[in-house]
């Protein structure tokens, strides 16, 4: 007859019951074959048993208190947690095997149809059980996704390590530590609870501050647990965990949970060392190709740095967000990295230039675009290289765009330019003095550049934000 339902393997992960339970049975109980979805198999001894279940061929082991002492039922449950146990026991001993941890006790005289039924209870409860605690191990697990770093900078990463520590493992108390990528210090993340609420921290900690706790400090803790934030190579950090003397101290399972958040909460620390060298990179290919733009001619020193400067005050004015300010900073110190292409012949001419030389000229934004993107450079980066020299107007190049057709970076980068050439000269211009710059861009406004735009930069000045770099600029020698 065919045996339907019955588990071959380890069924312990499962909530639900099979149609039938494997229960080994220890001692001498009247039971046998299959009762109410349980199928009952005598084994010869307790070892007999603990090797059922420590092959995964028993879901349950019902055991005689009579025949087997309760220290061993006691061993029992503890040696395999998978396995309920259930007691057969006389009234009298009832308490002392639930004291042992057994998971469902039978009073005798053994009904078995009762014992089929409890098994079956003890099971499934035990499994309700089990599924809850893995839930509960897994959650903060599930929750480390939150730990990706947005950028260089270790802080967010080691608040949320922290608070993750201190709620998941029930501590008073959860500390991340890290040594800062570029200082000798330490950065440190404390959560704390204080009630119902919880206190965060951040600060750094310098070597010569180290020395600095009060005496007797690490002993407000009665229970302490450190793990090392490290990976198969580097050692990162340190997380801690802490409670009061008053509570009970760490548990195995929670050293197990603290163990893996050692390893798993040091990968994003790898990726803040990694993004933050990638961003150095970043800054020197920057750095290099605007001091390339700038070889050719010695009034250029310093232009692009300065456009920027102009660039982001506008930016700011107008409500760009953080990464639309990084990327306009990044466009103002590249956006003549195209004229790397076009002859000195052309560029420093003194004189006007032919209608040929012209358009060569105006070739710079296209092929600036090109080589930022061909760089990998972000698409607002790329497209407001292209367009910074359009007019609000249409009468702009390379596109003869109008208005807002032009992309809001491009725009914000044509004024910043236009002040910076003016206020600094060119071989085929004498600088002019600030006010004057700004007079021609007042009118020019709704011309040549966007109002707006205009309108906020000259804010920008009259509150002083960019007037210090105006007058460095032209109080420096200039290529004359």
């Amino acid at each position: 007859m065919a045996r339907h339902g019955v588990c071959k393997g380890g069924t312990a992960g499962r909530a639900d019951v099979e149609a039938f339970l494997r229960c080994v049975v220890v001692g001498s109980l009247p039971v046998e074959g299959s009762r109410e979805g349980v199928q009952f198999r005598q084994a010869t001894s307790l070892c007999a048993a603990e090797a059922a279940a420590l092959m995964a061929e028993a879901d349950a082991v019902a055991v005689d208190v009579e025949a087997v002492a309760l220290e061993d039922v006691s061993r029992l449950a503890v040696r395999y947690p998978h396995v309920p146990v259930v007691a057969v026991a006389p009234p009298y001993r009832v308490v002392e095997a639930v004291r042992a941890g057994v998971h469902g006790v039978v009073p005798t005289p053994l009904d078995s149809g009762e014992l089929a039924r409890e098994v079956r209870r003890a099971v499934s409860h035990h499994r309700r059980v089990q599924e809850a605690a893995r839930r509960e191990v897994l959650q903060p697990l599930l929750r480390l996704r939150e730990l990706a770093p947005a950028d260089a900078s270790p802080e967010a990463v080691l608040r949320r390590l922290a608070e993750m520590a201190r709620v998941s493992l029930g501590a008073d108390r959860a500390a991340a530590v890290t040594l800062c990528p570029d200082a000798p210090e330490l950065a440190v993340a404390l959560a704390e609870r204080r009630g119902r609420d919880t206190a965060e921290g951040f600060w750094t900690v310098g070597p010569g501050r180290l020395t600095e706790a009060p005496a007797g400090a690490e002993a407000e803790d009665g229970h302490v647990a450190t793990v090392a934030l490290a990976t198969a190579d580097r050692t990162l950090g340190a997380l801690t965990v802490a409670r009061s003397a008053r509570r009970e101290p760490f548990g195995p399972l929670e050293r197990e949970l603290l163990d893996v958040l050692g390893i798993v909460g040091a990968l994003p620390l790898v990726q803040v060392d990694l993004l933050r060298k990638l961003q150095q990179g970043n800054q020197r290919l920057i750095d290099a190709l605007a001091y390339a733009c700038e070889l050719h001619e010695a009034s250029l020193r310093g232009h692009s740095e300065r456009l920027s400067t102009y660039a982001l005050a506008i930016g700011r004015r107008l409500g760009l967000a953080a990464p639309e300010l990084a990327d306009l900073r990044v466009a103002g110190m590249l956006h003549d990295v195209g004229k790397i292409g076009i002859s000195d012949t052309i560029l420093l001419k003194p004189g006007p230039l032919t209608p040929e030389e012209y358009e060569t000229v105006k070739r710079h934004t296209v092929m600036g675009a090109e080589i930022l993107s061909a760089a990998g450079f972000g698409e607002n980066v790329v497209r407001w290289v292209l367009h910074h020299h359009e007019r609000w107007d249409g009468r702009g190049y390379p596109a003869g765009l109008a208005g807002r057709q032009i992309p809001v970076g491009a725009r914000v980068l044509a004024v910043a330019d236009a002040y910076e050439v003016m206020t600094t000269g060119r071989v085929y211009r004498e600088p002019v003095f600030p006010a004057q710059a700004l007079e021609e861009l007042h009118r020019e406004r709704g011309r040549q550049f966007d109002p707006e735009a205009v309108d906020a930069f000259a804010d920008a000045l009259s509150s002083g934000e960019v007037t210090g770099e105006a007058e460095q600029a032209q109080t420096r020698t200039t290529w004359r």
